[in-house]
């Protein structure tokens, strides 16, 4: 691989390639897989929903977390990742938070979540899910955001990258990743993003809203087991909802910039880059954590 470097301080955005060894993804996809059946049978019933509503701390955490019980040193160890991670974020980096991703293919879900979902714009699945289950993230579809957002893993500085690994192919229609590259220019802005997309095209319009904006090219990652990328948390990113009967089981690290003094490939990104924080990331969410009906989900092709 040529070096990362300038291309990452461009854009924000990097694609490693199928690094991770295939066999050892598809092994791993496969004990996942067996943990439990993934259907309609991951999700509460609407009565226990309506009674009891759990907005908040839907999320994998400390000891909750199904990454956690498997030995991933071959991604982490994993030479090339190990000699990127320190470029970009120095010696002794730390991973604050690994964790499965499941995109949730629309037929899994039972019709009132389908459709309290779709008319509320809801992504993240975590409030309909069995407590059993909640070791992994489960989403339909995530509109274009930052790393930055609710503040997961107690990381309120974007001095931290996402790792992201695919488990098995990739293709259109199983929620890929869109990235925008170059997005991290304008630094911190409030989600909902002020974003316009062309679907006509592979363009689209972003704003700071305080008076700066600029034409980005969106990306579709598509890929193959083992395929693996990384971004700066300023560089927006979403999914669009799963369409077809397959799910999409991935790996997601946030790993966070080493404490030895020096400059990293990540302090040059943010440099020129302001504000790195806000006051408040989000307006999607009441005081309950209950998503508020605002924006829209990235749109299926």
């Amino acid at each position: 691989m040529s070096d990362f470097s300038q291309d990452f301080l461009d854009n924000g955005f990097f694609d490693l390639g199928s690094i991770i060894d295939k066999k050892k993804c598809q092994d791993l996809l496969k004990q996942i897989q067996e943990t439990r059946s993934f259907g309609s049978e991951l999700f509460i019933d609407e009565e226990e929903h309506i009674k009891n509503p759990r907005w908040i701390k839907n999320n994998p955490g400390p000891g909750i977390n199904l990454a956690e019980k498997y030995d991933l040193d071959f991604i982490e160890k994993n030479e090339l990742v190990q000699n990127v991670l320190t470029k970009v974020l120095g010696p002794g980096y730390k991973i604050k938070l690994k964790k499965f991703v499941v995109s949730v293919p629309e037929y899994w879900l039972p019709e009132w979540i389908n459709k309290e979902t779709k008319e509320q714009m809801i992504a993240n699945l975590g409030a309909y899910i069995k407590p059993e289950h909640k070791d992994v993230t489960y989403f339909r579809g995530i509109d274009f955001h930052q790393d930055t957002v609710g503040g997961e893993a107690g990381l309120k500085l974007p001095n931290f990258i996402t790792l992201y690994v695919y488990l098995d192919d990739v293709e259109i229609g199983m929620s890929p990743l869109v990235v925008i590259p170059k997005s991290h220019i304008f630094g911190a802005t409030k989600f909902p993003h002020d974003i316009k997309i062309n679907w006509d095209s592979d363009k689209c319009s972003y704003s700071d809203r305080k008076g700066n904006k600029t034409e980005l090219n969106y990306k579709f990652l598509t890929g193959k087991t083992g395929q693996t990328y990384f971004w700066s948390a300023l560089t927006l990113h979403g999914t669009q909802p799963n369409i077809i009967k397959k799910s999409r089981i991935s790996l997601r690290y946030l790993i966070e910039r080493s404490s030895n003094e020096g400059v990293f490939l990540i302090d040059k990104v943010y440099k020129k880059n302001s504000p790195l924080m806000i006051d408040t990331t989000r307006n999607d969410v009441d005081e309950s954590g209950k998503p508020i009906k605002f924006g829209k989900v990235l749109k299926s092709n």
